[in-house]
């Protein structure tokens, strides 16, 4: 029992090392979410997924899935690299953008190109909430594998330019408060001081940063607090 315990820890840490070093790595390759990922991005996931679990459990020769892990990391590392400084590289790693419909007409070529069948195709067009194909104009495949619709003119929704409206500019929101603590650098850069947010606080019943759950404002005069309950 007793040769049990230092096998156990060699285990723990050397999981905590694979964990460290794929969470370097992850941060390395950007901050892209999982349905931004190229189809590199995902077979390089689930590769250093796979060699990270190796390298927590392989006691013996645990060099040898930490040697692979730092050849992945730099592979990954020069392929971003590269799609950054050449559009050529780029393509390469992550393909093209593909035309599905174009001036209304789905184009039969482009989706078996694809790999994608009219059913699928369409379900995503509803997903994007087009139910009526009528009312699309161009749908394109993006390289992340999403696919990014255009209504025609007459479908589009109404903008304050088409009503000749002219609205206050939009403005940034900044979190002032969250879970009871003040954000001394967005309070300043919303243009204000604690005085003004204790006075917006007060007027609406509530008395100390403690007691606000989430409070934020704009460079306007919008403002948002809640309490904590």
């Amino acid at each position: 029992m007793a040769d049990v315990f230092p096998e156990v820890g060699q285990v723990v840490l050397t999981s905590l090392l694979s964990l460290a070093a794929m969470f370097i790595f992850t941060r390395a390759g950007g901050k892209r979410q999982i349905a931004q990922m190229s189809p590199f991005d995902y077979l390089n996931a689930v590769t250093v997924g796979s060699i990270g679990a190796e390298l927590a459990t392989n006691l013996e020769q645990w060099w040898r899935p930490f040697s692979a892990l730092i050849v992945y990391g730099l592979v990954t590392w020069f392929v971003h690299y590269t799609a950054c400084k050449s559009n050529a590289m780029r393509s390469l790693w992550s393909g093209r953008s593909l035309i599905l419909m174009d001036d209304g007409v789905i184009l039969k070529s482009s989706l078996q190109r694809a790999a994608i069948d009219v059913n699928e195709f369409l379900g995503q067009a509803r997903v994007a909430g087009y139910f009526d194909p009528n009312e699309i104009e161009t749908a394109i495949l993006e390289t992340n594998g999403q696919i990014s619709f255009l209504p025609k003119s007459c479908n589009r929704p109404l903008t304050p330019d088409d009503m000749q409206l002219h609205p206050d500019a939009a403005s940034t929101w900044y979190d002032l408060i969250i879970d009871g603590h003040l954000m001394q650098d967005n309070l300043k850069a919303a243009g204000h001081d604690e005085r003004w947010l204790d006075a917006r606080l007060h007027a609406q019943g509530i008395g100390q940063h403690g007691e606000v759950f989430y409070a934020a404002c704009d460079k306007a005069d919008g403002f948002f607090a809640c309490r904590m309950r």
